[in-house]
């Protein structure tokens, strides 16, 4: 009996051994692979930032007393001598810096809230807006795009107690790769100021984007 159990066993292990040995020899070896994260294309967000840079203009007050003397302020008979270019019918009038975040959809149209400083020379005021924008950006030629924005929102005089009031913008520009623009603006601040019920100006910058 003890030999036929021995025997048997013998017999089932030779058995397992050539199996084994056959599945080594003839099986395939399957592999699983996984992609990396890198290896994943990369989605766009909906997110964009943007900051601006501008210069409030105003009617030159000096024009025609620069139009008709030398530069020793002498004065000048012939009125084609010493007249001033059309550069000199507007100057400068201030700087504004603005910046916003916001979303945007295939980089033509953005929601955006905003802030920044303005300060405005002739009226001697320096100001904070805090505005939501809506940015129109829609291609016009391959490289370029339209670039238009309203805003609307509150306006913080600093230095002038409480004085505060509503505020707007509109902005017509030209954008390149939707990277940056050169635009026009008009801006308006709703609270009273030197006499008048408000104020605002019209102002020539640069505008920098950045779609996630």
């Amino acid at each position: 009996m003890l030999l036929k159990m021995a025997l048997l066993r013998k017999i089932i292990y030779t058995l397992l051994l050539f199996s084994a040995h056959a599945f080594a020899q003839n099986g395939e070896t399957v592999f699983i692979t996984k992609s990396e994260p890198e290896d994943k294309e990369v989605k766009s967000k909906p997110f964009f930032g943007q900051v601006s840079i501008s210069l409030p203009l105003r009617g030159n007050p000096y024009r025609d007393n620069a139009a008709y003397t030398d530069r020793d302020g002498n004065g000048i008979s012939d009125t084609n001598e010493g007249k001033s270019s059309g550069l000199d019918y507007i100057i400068p009038d201030g700087l504004g810096i603005q910046g916003g975040y916001g979303i945007h959809l295939k980089s033509w149209v953005g929601l955006s809230a905003n802030t920044g400083i303005d300060w405005m020379a002739t009226e001697q005021l320096v100001s904070v807006p805090v505005y939501g924008s809506i940015i129109f950006n829609p291609q016009i030629w391959e490289e370029y795009n339209v670039y238009l924005q309203f805003g609307a929102g509150h306006v913080f005089a600093l230095g002038r107690g409480d004085l505060s009031g509503p505020y707007q913008k509109y902005r017509i520009g030209l954008a390149k790769n939707n990277e940056g623009s050169l635009f026009i603006e008009a801006n308006r601040y709703g609270f009273p100021i030197h006499g008048r019920a408000n104020t605002g100006n019209i102002s020539i910058g640069l505008a920098f984007f950045d779609f996630l």
